[in-house]
């Protein structure tokens, strides 16, 4: 343990402040006590390496709101405890009006697209990247070669690597007859065609809040959206193995070479036999919408 959270103190504050015409905004801060084992630990260590305390920069709670600083005090009595105070702030408003319609109906506002994190996920690596005309024994003389064992087998854990996706966030003001129907039904969809410069399938969008007001003298819907875009679509691919294979419309076991024991075998996308690799099936899990009929852009 170099140092360990904890608990919090009760000390703290809260600011609700009103930021311009059409919106509140809220700060609070938080004190936190920290231990550590050393009293030479730095205070850098304190700050960015306690596991459990805010990370400045991420966003927190059901305001999803910024920590924006953090403050470390060593006590004077006891060098092994700190004193770590958190600035936490909900982000303002962000709408831009459209230069050829300067209207004060937020409803007609084009909304400021916010960057949130960049996150990785796993993907199972399929394919070997030895060049073509170096050939391999266990994957043929021509590329692209699958990634398999020896006996050309796939292998029962599969390779990984780690790729990046991007989650943004943005506030659209709606009009008002909007129903919570219509809202619900956009959560957890997937863009149906090329939307903001990414292709189809490959953002799904989240509904992470939705308020009805008066913003400005205009009654309108404040609908606050989480974006997480996938360059590998959000779709599921599978291997097309089974137990069984189809001869015409039979479903039949899938024996060994000696026709002793059933196996698991490839499959080539229609129920038939593979006489090589297993055909890869994708599956929409995620419904699609036109982001375009309802989302602004510039």
């Amino acid at each position: 343990m170099a140092s360990m959270l904890t608990g919090e103190k009760r000390e703290g504050s809260a600011r609700l402040t009103q930021d311009g015409e059409s919106g509140l905004s809220f700060a609070y801060t938080f004190h936190f006590r920290v231990i550590t084992d050393d009293k030479n630990t730095s205070r850098e260590e304190v700050m960015l390496n306690t596991p459990g305390l805010p990370i400045v920069g991420l966003v927190y709670g059901p305001l999803s709101a910024t920590c924006t600083s953090m403050d470390a005090t060593r006590n004077a009595e006891n060098p092994l405890m700190w004193d770590v105070k958190c600035e936490f702030q909900t982000a303002k408003e962000k709408q831009k009006q459209d230069p050829n319609n300067q209207s004060p109906d937020p409803t007609t506002w084009i909304p400021i697209f916010r960057v949130d994190s960049f996150l990785t996920k796993e993907k199972p690596i399929s394919t070997d990247k030895t060049p073509a005309s170096a050939g391999n024994v266990n994957f043929g003389t021509t590329g692209p070669y699958k990634i398999r064992n020896s006996a050309r087998q796939p292998f029962e854990t599969p390779l990984t690597e780690l790729v990046t996706i991007c989650q943004f966030s943005f506030t659209q003001f709606e009009d008002a007859n909007l129903t919570l129907q219509e809202i619900m039904d956009r959560n957890n969809t997937v863009n149906q065609t090329a939307f903001a410069g990414c292709s189809a399938r490959t953002l799904l969008l989240n509904v992470t809040g939705a308020e009805l007001g008066n913003y400005g003298g205009y009654y309108a819907w404040r609908i606050t959206y989480q974006v997480t875009y996938d360059p590998d679509t959000h779709d599921i691919q599978l291997l097309d193995v089974g137990s069984c294979y189809l001869d015409s419309t039979s479903q039949k076991p899938y024996m060994d070479a000696t026709n002793t024991y059933r196996i698991p075998g490839n499959l080539d996308g229609t129920g038939g036999k593979s006489t090589g690799d297993a055909t890869v099936l994708t599956f929409r899990t995620k419904d699609e919408l036109e982001f375009s009929d309802f989302i602004r852009e510039a």
